[in-house]
C-alpha cells in the first residue's frame, strides 16, 4: 500500500492511470506525449507540458490532432495557436493528419501561415496539409498559386504527396501564369506520374515547357511519357507541332526505346510532324541506332513533299543516326 502512494510509475500506462505528468514529460517517448495528450483531455496541467515541448517536438502536436479527432476542445486551440506561430507552424502542419475531414476547420490558418512563411524555408508541411484538405480548399490554392509570394511552397507541398484531386485539378486548370516557378513545373510532372487526368491534360494542353521537363525527369517513367507523346500528336493542331522540337528531343533523349515508335508512327500518318520529328532525332547524338522503327521510317520524309530543310535533317538522321554502333 505505501509502495501504491510513494512509489514512481514506471511504464506509460501505469503513469497515465495514476495521472503522473511530471513522469510522462521527463520520459518524452512519442508513447508519452500520446498519453499526455488524453490526460489533457480532463488535466490543464497536461495542455502546459504539451505546449512546453512544443518548441522543440512535434509530437505534443500529434497528440493535439488525435485530440480534435475525438472532439477534445484544446486540440485546437493549441494548433491555431502554434499555426500563427511562425517558429512553430509548419511542426504544428506536421503534426496534422492528411485527407482528414477535420482539416476542413484548419483550411483558413493553414493559408494564413503559408502567406505569413513566404519568405521562409520552413513552410512544406504547411503547404501539404493545405494540399491534402479537399474540395473546399481549393479557392485558398488557387489564391496561393496566383500570388507569387507563395507559388513556389504551394507547389513544393502538391509534390510531395500529390494533395487530392480538386488540389491537382487547380493546378493544372490554373492560368500558365500560376504555374511559372520551377516548383510548379516539377510538380506538375510528378502529379501526371499518377495521375491518368493530368497526364491527359499534359499531354493534349499543356505548355511545350512542361512536356520538355517531363521528357528530362526521371519522376515520369517512359511508359507514361510514351503515353502523354502519343496523345499530344493525336490531340494537338498541327500548327502546334513547331513548339514540340526541343521537348519532344528530351524525350527521345531519357527514353529512346519507348519513343521509337511514337516517332515511326507520326511519320507515317502524320506529314505535318515531320519537322518535329526530324528536330527531335540529333544524329550525332549518343543514342544512335537505338530509334529502328523511326529508322525504317525515316526515308518517308526523305523522298517526301516536305520543305528542303525537313528532308536534309531526314538524310542526315538516316545517314548518321541510324547507323548502327
Amino acid at each position: 500500500m505505501l509502495c501504491a502512494l510513494g512509489c514512481r510509475a514506471s511504464t506509460i500506462a501505469e503513469a497515465e492511470a495514476r495521472g503522473d505528468i511530471p513522469w510522462l514529460e521527463q520520459n518524452a517517448t512519442p508513447d508519452a506525449m500520446a498519453a499526455l495528450g488524453r490526460l489533457a483531455d480532463r488535466d490543464p496541467k497536461a495542455v502546459a507540458a504539451l505546449e512546453a515541448h512544443s518548441s522543440f517536438d512535434i509530437q505534443p502536436f500529434k497528440a493535439a490532432w488525435r485530440a480534435v479527432v475525438r472532439g477534445a476542445t484544446w486540440g485546437p486551440v493549441m494548433l491555431r495557436g502554434a499555426l500563427a506561430d511562425p517558429k512553430r507552424a509548419d511542426a504544428a502542419a506536421s503534426g496534422m493528419g492528411r485527407h482528414e475531414p477535420q482539416l476542413r476547420a484548419f483550411a483558413g490558418d493553414l493559408e494564413t501561415a503559408l502567406v505569413r512563411l513566404s519568405a521562409s524555408t520552413q513552410n512544406m508541411n504547411v503547404a501539404a496539409t493545405l494540399a491534402s484538405v479537399g474540395p473546399e480548399a481549393r479557392p485558398l490554392i488557387v489564391r496561393r498559386l496566383a500570388d507569387p509570394t507563395t507559388r513556389g511552397a504551394m507547389c513544393r507541398g502538391i509534390a510531395l504527396f500529390g494533395g487530392d484531386s480538386d488540389t491537382r485539378s487547380a493546378l493544372i486548370e490554373a492560368p500558365a501564369s500560376s504555374r511559372d516557378d520551377p516548383a510548379c513545373v516539377d510538380a506538375v510532372v510528378r502529379v501526371s506520374a499518377g495521375d491518368d487526368a493530368a497526364l491527359a491534360w499534359l499531354a493534349e494542353r499543356g505548355e511545350p515547357g512542361l512536356l520538355g521537363a517531363a521528357g528530362k525527369s526521371a519522376a515520369l517513367p517512359c511508359a507514361r511519357l510514351h503515353f502523354a507523346w502519343v496523345k499530344a500528336f493525336a490531340a494537338r493542331p498541327a500548327d502546334a507541332y513547331s513548339a514540340l522540337g526541343v521537348p519532344l528531343g528530351y524525350a527521345v533523349k531519357r527514353c529512346a526505346v519507348d519513343m521509337d515508335g511514337v516517332l515511326a508512327d507520326v511519320i507515317v500518318h502524320l506529314p505535318g510532324s515531320h519537322g518535329v520529328v526530324t528536330q527531335a532525332i540529333d544524329p550525332f547524338g549518343s543514342y544512335s541506332g537505338a530509334l529502328h522503327a523511326t529508322c525504317a521510317a525515316l526515308p518517308v520524309i526523305v523522298g517526301g513533299r516536305d520543305s528542303a530543310i525537313v528532308r536534309e535533317r531526314a538524310s542526315d538522321a538516316l545517314n548518321h543516326a541510324c547507323v548502327g554502333p
